[in-house]
């Protein structure tokens, strides 16, 4: 079985996903928090705005390392706790989505542009990570943890 970039069964998809939207939000926080010109034009406005990227950004490693723990299933996570998590991340998604759109239509410059595009990507990675957190599966009760662990001692030693 071919382990390619995303690990054995997809086990670092939530992660990478995690690091796109990271990577595609955060330029927006930046510029938003450094000038509040640019913040001033944003959908809800500059502080809620900037919540909303906050928190995105927050459930966004949240659900990316829950689908790491889920996979090595370290701890029995039922559905709805998945959903628990799943749910507000693609909901902040919606939102992130908003902003971009919002961006895209009351562009003044290319800056506003490449923002927009940039929350709407984040926004799909985001929806990725989501997928990634309901969808994963564990199939060995924490046996992997233990055996990562074990073979990272050796690698140590």
């Amino acid at each position: 079985m071919s382990e390619g970039l995303t690990g054995p069964r997809g086990r670092d998809a939530g992660p990478v996903w995690g690091i796109v939207a990271a990577f595609c939000v955060a330029p927006a926080l930046v510029v938003w928090l450094g000038s509040t010109d640019a913040a001033e034009h944003a959908v809800f406005g500059r502080a809620a705005s900037v919540t909303v990227l906050l928190i995105a950004l927050a459930l966004t490693a949240v659900g990316a390392v829950v689908s790491v723990v889920v996979w090595y299933g370290a701890r029995q996570w039922s559905r709805g706790r998945r959903w628990a998590i799943a749910g507000p991340l693609l909901a902040f998604a919606l939102l992130v989505v908003v902003l971009g759109i919002g961006c895209l239509a009351t562009s003044e410059a290319s800056t506003d542009v490449l923002l927009g595009v940039l929350l709407v990507v984040g926004a799909v990675a985001m929806a990725a990570v989501a997928r990634q957190v309901v969808r994963v599966r564990a199939t060995a009760g924490g046996d992997r943890l233990r055996e990562r662990f074990e073979q990272l001692r050796e690698d140590r030693s």
